[in-house]
C-alpha cells in the first residue's frame, strides 16, 4: 500500500484561510478547534492595549491581521503555556539559530504538548505544526491555511526549519488542556 495515498484518505481538521486571518487559522488548526475565535483575537488585542498601553491597532487590522503578541495572548487568556523555542545569538560577523526549547521526542510524549505555532514574520504569516495520531503513532504535521491541508512533517525537517535563516520561521510550542470541540464557521 503507497503510504502518501493513504494518508491523504484520513480525515484531519483544516480552516482554510479566509482573507488576512492567518493568525487566527494557524490556532485553531493547531488545536484541532474553532473554540478560539475573533472576539478571542480582538480581547488579546484590548488586553494588550490595557497592560501596556500599546494600541489596538497596532496588533489588528481591519481584515483581521493580528500581530505576534496578540496571537500568542490569545492562547494565554485561554490558559495555554507558549514558550518560544529559537533563539538567536548574535556575533560582530553572523546569526546562529539555536534550539533553546524541549527536546521534539520529549515533546511528543507529552500529553500537554499541543503543538507549535510558527510566526513568519518575512511573509507576515502564521502557520501551525501540530501533532497526530495514525495508526498508534504520533506524528507531526504541517499546516498552513493557505494550502490544501496538513502535511506530514518530520521532527528533523521541522526543526531544520525553525533554525534555517533562509526560512525565517519563529516557532513558539503551545501546552495545555485540549479545548472543547468548536465546529469551524462555514462560509
Amino acid at each position: 500500500v503507497n503510504k502518501n495515498i493513504y494518508l491523504k484518505e484520513i480525515e484531519m481538521f483544516f480552516v482554510r484561510q479566509r482573507s488576512n486571518q492567518c493568525g487566527l487559522h494557524a490556532i485553531q488548526n493547531m488545536l484541532k478547534t474553532a473554540a478560539i475565535d475573533r472576539d478571542d483575537m480582538r480581547q488579546a488585542c484590548e488586553s494588550i492595549h490595557q497592560r501596556t498601553g500599546d494600541p489596538v491597532h497596532n496588533h489588528e487590522t481591519f481584515g483581521g491581521d493580528w500581530s505576534s503578541e496578540a496571537v500568542l495572548q490569545a492562547l494565554h487568556s485561554k490558559g495555554f503555556d507558549v514558550q518560544r523555542v529559537v533563539s538567536e545569538k548574535k556575533s560582530s560577523v553572523s546569526r546562529k539559530r539555536e534550539w533553546s526549547g524541549p527536546p521534539m521526542e520529549n515533546l511528543l510524549e507529552n500529553e500537554d504538548f499541543r503543538g507549535f505555532i510558527i510566526h513568519q514574520p518575512v511573509q507576515r504569516h502564521f502557520t501551525c505544526i501540530r501533532p497526530e495520531m495514525v495508526d498508534g503513532e504520533k506524528h507531526l504535521y504541517y499546516v498552513d491555511s493557505q494550502s490544501s491541508g496538513p502535511i506530514r512533517i518530520s521532527s528533523r525537517l521541522a526543526m531544520r526549519r525553525c533554525l534555517a535563516s533562509a526560512y525565517a520561521w519563529e516557532p513558539y510550542v503551545v501546552k495545555g488542556d485540549e479545548l472543547e470541540y468548536v465546529a469551524p464557521p462555514e462560509d
